[in-house]
């Protein structure tokens, strides 16, 4: 099935069949589980290159990665936003209210991209000394937090248009362009972060140019890959894609409509992104705390954990698609059938990940340091928490099915009341007394209990009655 008879069918009252609705998922979520491998693999690389340069450098980046993840939240906020109105005004047959909505997200994307890379040099030079780093890894730390902050633009309009190509059902174009985007990624840190050397290739020496900008070129790298990747998504949404391309005669204006639906979209989203990496942020610096080595191997952990819940983000761009071209088309039946099927087949995917991240943890920790105390420790903390990433994928999976349907509330509540109700709580009881064992059997223990709470938000299905978008 053509992506675009999708919102035809559900407009004129047509059902789809089991068969036709699991191939529709796996038709949207496969392309999408290969733009997070792309994402995941860049963060590998970012990981693996910096962590040859010794712990210093991995635990500098690792005290500002939480801080990174909350800007990056604030621009997934404003995507949600602008492409739910987006899959729902396309599934009502309202074309020109979803180009509109494009054109006001471009205005959007350029005046607060604007603000946000404003803010990179003071937070640059602060937050390395609120968090209470050591001295030799502030520089480093403000250095990266720095560059990344100027790239921020571009990496709004990566999640703003990609999210909306995935609103009108094309998941093929992004995960195509986060493919280029980590191997410019790859490319730009080989040259940014060594220094110029001399390799053999074939019996000839032949020299490779080298920046040897070290952490500094790491962030470099990653700023410019997104910057060329936004573009391509900039120019496919707006030129290429014919559910809403740019056509003559459209206002370039922002209406009271649209932005209300984005702040009643993008708000709870955003508080979401802030209240979650604030915890964080906390949770980083009670693992400064204890010290460089479990500085890194919290890092290292973490981006190795990627590789088990990709599934389910490729998973819910499905469920806020379909969900919400449903909610659109007032086929509230069809809603639900797609959020619990998406909810299953992801919960499933996540099975087989959480088991092969538990049987590989120590290789995959040694794909980015050398240094075996991190190493054991690294691998120590991923085998803990595998048991719960089935019910975070799960989580992760049913979040992207309420925010189709318009209910961007009820995940930040949850989110809200897990991680500082118990993540942070049961982090301050355990760090001391077991070290980074004990923050990630908290984290642990917080996944299991939102995965939960989710599944029982899903079921009782109080969130097909959100109010379809003016």
């Amino acid at each position: 099935m053509r992506r675009n008879d999708i919102a035809v069918r559900l407009k004129q009252g047509g059902t789809l069949s089991l068969k036709e609705q699991i191939r529709t998922v796996f038709t949207l979520s496969v392309p999408a589980i290969l733009e997070q491998v792309a994402y995941t693999m860049m963060s590998f690389i970012d990981t693996a290159m910096v962590g040859s340069l010794g712990r210093t450098a991995t635990a500098s980046i690792s005290l500002v990665s939480s801080t990174v993840w909350l800007l990056g939240g604030i621009n997934m906020a404003a995507a949600v936003g602008f492409s739910v109105q987006v899959a729902q005004y396309l599934g009502a047959g309202r074309q020109e209210d979803a180009q509109d909505v494009l054109r006001q997200a471009m205005l959007f994307n350029a005046a607060f991209g604007a603000l946000l890379a404003a803010l990179a040099f003071p937070l640059g030079r602060l937050l390395p000394w609120i968090l209470g780093a050591e001295e030799e890894l502030r520089p480093l730390a403000g250095a990266y937090l720095t560059i990344v902050g100027l790239f921020l633009p571009f990496s709004l309009a990566n999640n703003l248009y990609a999210s909306v190509l995935r609103c009108c059902g094309n998941t093929k174009a992004p995960g195509i362009i986060s493919l280029s985007m980590c191997l410019l990624n790859a490319l730009f840190n080989f040259l940014l972060i060594f220094p110029g050397r001399t390799v053999q290739l074939g019996g000839l020496s032949v020299f490779i140019w080298g920046a040897g900008m070290g952490v500094h070129g790491a962030a470099l790298g990653t700023g410019l890959s997104t910057a060329v990747t936004a573009l391509l998504q900039f120019s496919l949404a707006a030129f290429r894609e014919p559910s809403v391309r740019l056509r003559r005669g459209g206002l370039w204006r922002f209406s009271r409509r649209c932005m209300t639906n984005m702040v009643r979209l993008a708000l709870p989203v955003a508080f979401d992104r802030v209240t979650m990496c604030m915890a964080q942020i906390v949770q980083t610096a009670i693992i400064t705390s204890l010290g460089a080595v479990s500085l890194a191997a919290h890092y290292i952990a973490v981006t190795a954990e990627a590789i088990c819940y990709m599934p389910s983000s490729g998973v819910s761009f499905a469920a806020t698609t379909l969900v919400g071209q449903a909610i659109g088309a007032n086929r509230r039946d069809m809603a639900k059938r797609f959020a619990y099927l998406n909810a299953v087949l992801g919960f499933g995917m996540m099975l087989v990940t959480s088991t092969v991240l538990w049987l590989f943890a120590p290789r995959l920790v040694s794909l980015f340091t050398p240094d075996r105390e991190v190493l054991s420790l690294g691998a120590r903390v991923l085998r803990i928490v595998a048991f719960s990433e089935p019910l975070f994928g799960l989580s992760i999976i049913i979040s992207g099915a309420l925010r189709g349907a318009g209910d961007t509330r009820a995940p930040f509540l949850i989110n809200l009341a897990s991680m500082w109700g118990v993540r942070i709580a049961v982090t301050l009881l355990y760090a001391r007394r077991f070290g980074l064992v004990g923050v990630w059997t908290a984290m642990t223990v917080e996944l299991l209990v939102r995965g939960s709470i989710f599944l029982v938000r899903l079921l009782r299905g109080k969130w097909l009655g959100t109010k379809r978008l003016a």
